[in-house]
Order: structure tokens, then sequence, then C-alpha cells
């Protein structure tokens, strides 16, 4: 063998060496370092005509083992689907407060139910009065508190969804582009470096949604969701979203375009876990599940008290009852059942004139003398109780608000005679589910700027009374935020009966999917259809209001979720009895013995003080959502099971992330007892390369002494 060949070996030996211990130097110095994985030096031997000719370096590689780094990745898009539900859940329960603390909703319920029962024992006190009004306002203004804690919990889940979609988008074209580094770095030498950097990136996505790697045999990374949509290879996929903000009727969807074509295709339901899954559930599934039931309970609570206080009354009576806005047209049909009386009284309670209304027959009859009919329409009535009240008041109704506004005193500053309503003890009015006075709002003690009862009394052949050719978006969502179907209903002319018709087309609406009914109570439904699952419908776009009212169609029907949750933000106090205490009625009128000139309220009488305490033990209708099942409940039941299931959501969540980053702890140990850095090897590898390279350089210098002797020879 000649010098050469020697010094060829040699040298060769050398800088493998070399390489071998940049290699181990390079991973000692990231051992600390997360997610690294360990480079491997690899050589062969070189042969030229069957004889060994030295050593060859070949690519540093990665020891990666795809399998643990799947589980990895699996394991880290669960424990961010997990992160991501549970802290807003803890939240919302904080907000709930703890059961047993005084500072809770559920404390505040009990203290203003405690309320009325010393009304019950004080009628005629004007302090027990502002106790019990200061105890329900701040029951009130708890359920504002959890209700807008809920809406900016939503909005705020619905800003990091666009926040984490951004970032989602930038590693797509990062780990696009490491795809073009490897190839380059391949031409060139080593590209683990750029592998490195696109297994960062990759793991990062993985904390966002979940995805599954396929590496190709140039070296390049192809990077999937589970279910096989694909994300980047050499150019990325973009996806779409804006967040929508705090009081959005609907949410924008997460839509993913590819290269150059502008078609935006549905993406959510591809997103399986990952914190974007995560975000998505909490706050279309589980905070929506919360903020509904608590819409139940501030239309419930507010429904029984005004149920009980409507026939209530005070001294001196109400001189104007104006009654809420019930979305209703004068035209509309009067559909009212049973009977009703309205008493004018005296500040002293003295009974002044009865009008009675049998809805039954038509009758009104004043101090038991026929006085006309009530007629069909609610115009028609109001014609008729203005007859009936002479010289005592007038009604009017406008923009949907029946208004009873008694005669002015004489001499002037007297007092005015006021309203009381009575309903018998079997027979009494009904309009959907309430009696007169309720339905009207002639005497409410709570109120709120939207309905709170959606049994209407409207039927399907009543005019629907809004502007034909107006339009109104619908779209239909499955539980994974897949768009099932998206329409634009233009609203025909004719009645409540057409425009349901209109909706349940199955090719211009949605009946496909499911359909529109009204009950006997004029309560709205969407039912989803047999066999098409958890889906939900939202209003994009409402059409509104009716006639002259405040109220668009989702606001009087209540058949989107977001307009019942809406009852929880803005529900108070009626502020006319705030403002004078002396308005709460704690008594009860007797109409129907009474004769004209005796007394018909009593200031010590405490029967309607024990009307509102009793209102929390009578069963009232809860809904489980706009379609969903109605149960009979009492109050305090619903309130209890209502905090139960929050609890449970922010126990599962909690137990479901202390899972997830347990499976992603052990996932991410096993990965790098695989692909980690042990020192204790690299020590005996440096040592192995570090002796490897002394004996090349002593066979260098051996050779170079050679080389010395036969030039000296010559």
């Amino acid at each position: 063998m000649s010098l050469n060949s020697i010094m060829n070996i040699a040298t060769s030996g050398l800088f493998a060496s070399q390489n071998a211990i940049r290699t181990v130097t390079q991973n000692v110095s990231n051992v600390n370092t997360p997610g690294y994985v360990r480079l491997e030096h690899n050589q062969n031997a070189r042969e030229v005509g069957g004889r060994g000719q030295g050593v060859d370096t070949a690519l540093v590689t990665r020891a990666a083992d795809r399998f643990l780094a799947a589980a990895s990745l699996a394991a880290s898009s669960s424990a961010g689907s997990a992160a991501g539900r549970s802290g807003y859940l803890d939240n919302v329960q904080a907000a709930f407060g703890d059961p047993t603390s005084e500072s809770s909703i559920f404390a505040a319920l009990n203290r203003a139910l405690g309320a009325f029962e010393t009304g019950v024992l004080n009628p005629g006190s004007i302090s027990a009065r502002r106790g019990a009004i200061a105890e329900l306002q701040g029951f009130l203004a708890q359920i504002n508190t959890v209700g807008q804690t809920i809406e900016t919990a939503r909005a705020d889940a619905d800003q990091r969804v666009a926040d984490q979609v951004q970032r989602v988008n930038t590693l797509l074209k990062d780990i696009s582009a490491a795809n073009s580094d490897i190839l380059r770095a391949n031409a060139v030498g080593d590209s683990t470096g750029a592998q490195q950097r696109q297994a960062d990136m990759i793991q990062e996505l993985s904390q966002y949604v979940d995805i599954k790697v396929a590496q190709r045999p140039d070296g390049s990374t192809e990077v999937r969701t589970s279910n096989g949509v694909l994300l980047a290879g050499f150019s990325p996929a973009t996806l779409n979203f804006k967040a929508s903000g705090i009081g959005a009727t609907s949410f924008d969807r997460i839509t993913i375009t590819f290269g150059t074509d502008p078609t935006e295709r549905e993406f959510e339901p591809s997103i399986q876990s990952g914190s974007l899954r995560g975000l998505l559930d909490v706050r279309d599934q589980d905070l929506a599940k919360i903020a509904y039931g608590l819409g139940e309970l501030a239309g419930g609570i507010a429904d029984a008290l005004n149920a009980a206080h409507s026939q209530n009354a005070t001294l001196p009576p109400l001189a104007l009852a104006k009654g809420s806005d019930t979305g209703l047209l004068a035209s509309d049909s009067l559909n009212f059942t049973g009977q009703t009386s309205i008493g004018v009284v005296n500040a002293a309670g003295l009974l002044v004139s009865k009008i009675d209304i049998n809805f039954n027959t038509g009758a009104i009859s004043v101090n038991g003398v026929a006085s006309g009919t009530t007629g069909t329409t609610i115009g028609s009535l109001v014609t008729a109780l203005n007859t009936a009240l002479g010289a005592n008041g007038t009604a009017s109704f406008t923009n949907g608000r029946l208004q009873l506004q008694s005669a002015a005193p004489v001499p002037a500053t007297a007092t005015p005679n006021g309203f009381v309503f009575d309903e018998p003890a079997t027979g009494g009015s009904q309009r959907g589910n309430r009696a007169f006075a309720h339905f009207f709002g002639l005497n409410d003690l709570v109120q709120s700027g939207t309905p709170l009862n959606y049994a209407t009394g409207l039927k399907a052949t009543d005019a629907h009374g809004f502007v034909a050719g107006s339009v109104m978006s619908l779209q239909v969502v499955g539980p994974t935020g897949g768009i099932a179907t998206t329409k634009n209903i233009t609203i025909p002319a004719g009645t409540i009966g057409d425009i349901m018709n209109a909706l349940n087309d199955p090719t211009t609406g949605i009946g496909l999917y499911g359909g529109f009914s009204l009950d006997p109570q004029g309560v709205m439904k969407w039912t989803p259809g047999t066999g098409q699952g958890n889906l939900r419908l939202e209003i994009t776009q409402d059409v509104g209001p009716r006639g002259g009212t405040s109220h668009g169609f989702a606001a009087i029907f209540g058949v989107a979720s977001k307009t019942r949750e809406a009852r929880a933000l803005g529900i108070e106090v009626n502020p006319a009895i705030v403002s004078d205490p002396a308005k709460m009625g704690l008594a009860r009128p007797d109409l129907s013995t009474v004769a004209i000139g005796a007394v018909a309220v009593g200031l010590a009488d405490s029967r309607g003080a024990q009307a509102l305490f009793d209102a929390s033990r009578a069963p009232l209708p809860f809904s489980d959502g706009p379609g969903g099942v109605t149960r009979s409940m009492k109050l305090m039941d619903f309130v209890s099971s209502l905090g139960g299931d929050v609890g449970r959501l922010a126990a599962e969540a909690a137990s479901d992330k202390q899972t997830a980053d347990g499976f992603k702890a052990e996932a991410d140990a096993r990965r790098a007892s695989v692909e980690g850095v042990n020192l204790d090897e690299e020590l005996v590898k440096l040592t192995s390369f570090q002796q490897a390279y002394s004996a090349a350089a002593r066979m260098i210098r051996a050779v170079d002494e050679m080389y010395q002797t036969l030039l000296q020879a010559v």
C-alpha cells in the first residue's frame, strides 16, 4: 500500500471523527432544549477495487421515531383542547359562586325570596318594601353579571380562535418554506437544522389542531388533519376567520382555502382536537348551554314574579298602568279566553268602578251593566275599554303597548284614582299562558328590553305584520360547527303561517333539516328532522320590527338561542317601583264580592306579598333549547339543576385537562427517552471519536515522518 493511500485513509478518518465530535457537541449543548431530537453521525467504509480506502461521512440524521412523534402530537392536541375549555368554565363557575357562600347567586335568590316573606309580616311598611326591592335588585344584578361574564367569555374565546387561526397560518407557511430549505440543504450536505426547525413548528401546530405527519422520500414533510385535509406541503393552505365581538348574534366559521383558489370550504368539522377545538366547543356548546339556562332562569323568575304582581295592588293605586312591548298589533286577533276584572279605586282603596270582561262570550259589563263587546281584535278591545272606562280614564294601544290612564283628579291637587286587576278563582283570562294584566305587563315588577315569555298567543292565521319582501338569513349548524345549510328567506305577504311555510320549504327554506311549528299557546319552535342529529338554528339577519313595535321575528318568537340567552343581560326591577317603593304591590284586590263604594284594597293586606313569596314554589316551564323539551320545575329546583350543570361541566373539563396533561407528559417522556440526548451515551461516543481522531492524527504523523525519511534519502 502506498504512502498516498495511507494518507488518504488517515485523512478521511480524521475528518469523519471531527464531524462526529461536532455532532456529539451539538447534542450535548441541546440536552435541555425542549423538543430537540438527537443527531446521529453516520459513516461508511470506503472501498475501491475491493480494498479499503478509508471512511466516508454520510448525512447526519435525526433520531426521530415517527410513531412516538405521532403519539406526542396527538397528546399535545388533546391537552390543548382540554386546556381551552377548562379555564373558561372555571371562571363561569366562579361567577355563579360557591353555593355555600353568601355572595353566590343562590344565596342572593334566597335573600330576595326571604325579603318577600318579611313583606308578609309587614305589608304596610315602606322599609320592608325597600328591603325587598334592594334584595331583588341584587339578585337580578347578579344574573346580569353572570350573563355578562358568559358573554365576555364567549367573545374572548372567539377572539382567541382568531388569534390562533392567524398563528396556524404563519406556521403552515413556515412549515411549507422549511420543506424547500430541507431539499436545498440535502443537495449540499446537512439538512438536520431545517428538519429540527420544521419539527418544532409541527409540534407547536399540534397544540392548535390535531394533525398527522407523513415523511416524503426526499426528506420533506406533508402535514394533514387527522381526517386527511392537506394543510402544508410545498404550499400552505390558509384558514379564514374573523372575530365577531361581544353581543354577536352568531359567530363566524373557520373556512379553508388552497393555493390561489379563492373558494372557501368549511373546516371546523375537520378540527377534532387541539386548542381550536376546545375553544370552539366551549364557545358554541358549554358556554352556550349555560347562557341558555341562565336566560331560562331570568325569564322564569321574572315571569313568575310578574304573574303574581300583576294581580297585586297598593295604595295609592296605579294612576298609569303602562304595559310592556308585546310585539302585537291592534289588528291581531284577540285570542283571549276566560274572564278578568279591572277595578278603578280611589286613594283610600274604595271601589269606584268595576269592568268585567268575559272573553268567552265577548261581553263587557260596567258595575254589572252590559257595556258593549270585546270584538275580535286587540284594537276592538281597546275601543271597548275606552267606552267602559268613561269618565274614569282612557285606554290606548300604541307600538305594541297597552296603557290605561286614570282621569285627572278634581281638584287637581287631589290623589288620582287608579287601577287594580283581579282574576276569578277559576276560569281566569288566558292568552298564551298568561292572564290579561300579566300578558300586557300592566303591573310588572320585573322588566327587560326583550320579551321574557314566548307564549305569544298568535295563530298561524294572524297577519304576520312584517314588511313583505324583507329578507331573513338563517343557517343550520352541526355539533362540530359544520354549516349544514345557509338560506336567505324572503318574507311573503300574508300570515304567520305563510312565513312558516316559506321557512319550511325543502328547496328555498330549511325544511330538509327541520321544521317550524306554532303550538296552541303561540310558542314557535324549530325542531331538527328525524335522524338529523344535534343541529342548531342561527338567525344571522332578522326581519322587523313588527309594525310599530320594537321587536323583530327572533325576539318575539324566541326561535334562536341567542335571543333567549339575552334575557339574562337586561333584566331589572321596574324603575318606577325602584324610585317609589310604595308602588310595589303587596296587597290583593277583591273585586268579586265587593260592592261599589266598599273597600277593595287594604293597606294591611299581605296576600300579595305571600303570592310573591309563593312564586318560587309553583312549577314553572323551563326548556332545554328553543326547540327542545319543556319541563315543569320549581324555581329552586331549576336553580339547583343549573348550578349542578355548571359545576359538572367545570369538573369534567378540569378532569379532562388533568388526564390529557398526564397523557402528554407520558408521551413526551417516552419520546424524549428515545429521541432525546443521554449525556452518558454522548460521553461514550465523544471518547470513542476523540480516540479515533487521535489515531488518525498519529497515522498522518507517521506518514509524514516516512515522507521526510524518503526525502532525506534522496
